[in-house]
C-alpha cells in the first residue's frame, strides 16, 4: 500500500514537474526563477500529495482510507519541500566537478599576466554551463565597476565554489599572490574530489550487499539447507 502511494506520487512529481526548472540546468540557474516558479513547484507538490491521498484511499478503503489519505495530502507536500530538487542537486554536482578546472584556468590566466578582471572575463567566456552562468553575475558586477571581492561574493554557485570565492576574496584583500593561491586550491579540490569518489565507490559496494543477499540467500536456503533438513527429518522419523 505504501509502495503504491509512493509510486503514484513519484510518477506525478516527475511527469508534472516544471519543465523550465529541468531545462535551467544547462541554460543557467536563473532560468525558471520567475515569479511563478516557486508557486508552480508548490502546486505540483500539493498535486503529488493529492494523488497519493487518492491512491491510499482507494487501496485501503473505508474506514481507514480517508484519514490516511488526508494525512498523505497534508504531510507529503511538506516532506517533498524538504528534499533537494533533482535539478539543484545535478547543478551543484556539475559545479563541484568544474571547480578544479575553474581554479586552474584562473591561475593560468593570471600567471600569464592578465589582470583579475580580464582573467574572469576570459574564463567566463571559455567556460561551459552551468559554470558560465554562475560566473555571469561576477562579470556583470566587474563591468559595472564593483571591487573584486564584492563581485566574487555574487557567485551563483550554491556553495560549490566556496573555497575558490574565499581564496579570491582573501588574496585580493590581503595582497597575496592570487595565481599561486588558486593553483593550491585547485590541487586541494582535486584531492577532495578523488576522496569523495572513493567514498562513493565504497558506499556503492556496501549498498550492493543487501540486494545480493536478498537474491541469493533465499535460493541458498531453498536449495542447500532445506533439502538437508528435510532428509535429516525424514531419517529421524523413519528411525523413530
Amino acid at each position: 500500500m505504501a509502495l503504491s502511494a509512493a509510486l503514484w506520487s513519484a510518477a506525478a512529481w516527475m511527469w508534472l514537474g516544471p519543465p523550465a526548472e529541468r531545462r535551467s540546468l544547462f541554460r543557467g540557474h536563473g532560468a525558471g526563477r520567475g515569479r511563478d516558479g516557486p508557486r508552480a513547484v508548490g502546486r505540483h507538490r500539493v498535486l503529488a500529495g493529492a494523488v497519493a491521498g487518492v491512491a491510499v484511499t482507494l487501496v485501503l478503503g473505508w474506514p481507514l482510507g480517508p484519514p490516511v489519505g488526508l494525512a498523505c495530502l497534508v504531510l507529503l507536500p511538506r516532506w517533498l519541500g524538504r528534499l533537494e530538487p533533482m535539478v539543484t542537486r545535478r547543478r551543484r554536482e556539475a559545479l563541484e566537478r568544474q571547480a578544479p578546472l575553474l581554479a586552474d584556468l584562473l591561475a593560468a590566466t593570471l600567471a600569464a599576466g592578465a589582470g583579475t578582471r580580464a582573467a574572469v572575463h576570459a574564463v567566463a567566456e571559455a567556460f561551459d554551463e552551468p559554470g558560465a552562468a554562475a560566473l555571469r553575475p561576477v562579470v556583470i558586477a566587474l563591468d559595472l565597476g564593483a571591487d573584486v571581492p564584492e563581485a566574487w561574493r555574487l557567485v551563483d554557485d550554491g556553495g560549490a565554489w566556496s573555497s575558490i570565492v574565499e581564496s579570491v576574496v582573501r588574496a585580493t584583500t590581503t595582497g597575496a599572490p592570487l595565481a599561486s593561491t588558486l593553483a593550491a586550491v585547485a590541487n586541494d579540490l582535486r584531492r577532495e574530489r578523488r576522496r569523495a569518489v572513493d567514498v562513493a565507490a565504497r558506499a556503492a559496494g556496501v549498498r550492493a550487499v543487501g540486494p545480493l543477499a536478498a537474491c541469493f540467500l533465499p535460493a541458498f536456503l531453498l536449495l542447500g539447507v532445506v533439502p538437508v533438513v528435510v532428509s535429516l527429518a525424514s531419517a529421524v522419523t523413519g528411525l523413530g
